[in-house]
This record gives C-alpha cells, sequence and structure tokens, in this order.
C-alpha cells in the first residue's frame, strides 16, 4: 500500500506542475502577442508603425501581382510645428477608410496610407476626399503618390521609391515651414 500512496503522490505532483507549465506557457504567449502588437502599432497614437508598412507593403505587392491588381500608397508630410495633429488625423482616417486601407505612423513628421486594389485615380479621388481635412489640421501639407504597377511593377523598389517621394517633399515643407506646403502631383513631382 505505502508503494501504491507514493505513485499516487508522483502522478499528482506531476499533473500538478504539468498544469502550473501549461498557465505559464499561455502567459507567455499573451505577453508575446502583446509584444507583437506593439511592433506593429505605436503604443502613444495607436496608428500602425512604419516597421509593420514595410512588410504590409511588401505582402500587398505580392498579391497583386498574383491577382493582378494596383495598390498605391499615399504620403503626407506635415510641417514640424504641426505635427501633433497628425495621431489625431491618422486615427481619424482610419476609422473613415476601407477596412482593407492601412494608415502607418511615417517617422515623426508624416502619415502613410495604403490602398489596398486602388489605383492612382482612385487614391486621387481618396485624397481629394481628406484634403479639406488635411489643410484645416496640418495647414501646409504635402504628399505624394506611388501606385503599382504604374511607378514601378518591382516589389523591392516600390516602398523605396515611395520613401524617397516622401522624404523629398518632406524636406520641401520644412524648408517652406509649412506657409504654403507643397501638394505634389499624382506621381510626386512637382
Amino acid at each position: 500500500m505505502d508503494e501504491t500512496q507514493k505513485w499516487k503522490q508522483a502522478v499528482e505532483d506531476l499533473q500538478h506542475r504539468l498544469r502550473e507549465e501549461m498557465r505559464a506557457r499561455r502567459e507567455l504567449e499573451d505577453r508575446c502577442k502583446l509584444l507583437e502588437k506593439l511592433v506593429y502599432r505605436d503604443p502613444g497614437t495607436g496608428l500602425r508603425t512604419e516597421t509593420y508598412l514595410r512588410s504590409r507593403v511588401h505582402e500587398e505587392i505580392e498579391r497583386s501581382i498574383r491577382y493582378p491588381a494596383a495598390a498605391t500608397l499615399i504620403t503626407v508630410c506635415a510641417p514640424e510645428n504641426k505635427t501633433d495633429a497628425l495621431p489625431s488625423l491618422g486615427q481619424r482616417l482610419s476609422e473613415e477608410l476601407r477596412g482593407s486601407d492601412h494608415v502607418f505612423s511615417l517617422s515623426q513628421t508624416g502619415l502613410a496610407i495604403l490602398l489596398v486594389e486602388t489605383p492612382e485615380d482612385g487614391a486621387q479621388r481618396v485624397l481629394d476626399r481628406i484634403s479639406s481635412d488635411l489643410e484645416q489640421l496640418i495647414g501646409g501639407y504635402g504628399y505624394t503618390l506611388t501606385s503599382f504597377p504604374r511607378d514601378t511593377n518591382l516589389p523591392d523598389e516600390f516602398l523605396d521609391l515611395a520613401m524617397e517621394r516622401h522624404n523629398d517633399v518632406a524636406r520641401k515643407v520644412r524648408s517652406n515651414g509649412g506657409s504654403n506646403g507643397d501638394r505634389s502631383g499624382p506621381r510626386g513631382a512637382n
């Protein structure tokens, strides 16, 4: 009988340890999920991060190649004295755009809006629709449009081109001090 009690106690101890390890594993998985979300979302603003923009753009361009479709990225640049309005504008746009479209925080002075399955003319209509909000909230802003496959048909070049355009316009907006802004044309040229 004594031997049976020892085995029974050993089994109970193992079951208890297993339950504790399973609980600890669930907690660790929950923490990992939270960390993943923090990588993709800015905890201060709730907007998606530039890191996530890179992976999301790559996914969308790959999908646009597999299922012939367009994708367009709008970038918006704010003068340095108006950057405090960007998070609220980004959150507002996130609520107003389609569920498939995404708004990202872009450096300290900008936003990026990824319009899925949207050619350049559709993106221009979106930009026209939000231009009054942009003007009211951030004044002398600048923007760029980069469209796949119109501007480039290589996925690795898409984001590089979009960011190059964004940085060019951001420099112009900063040098103007936000007085007039730079409303670049539909292809990011001025």
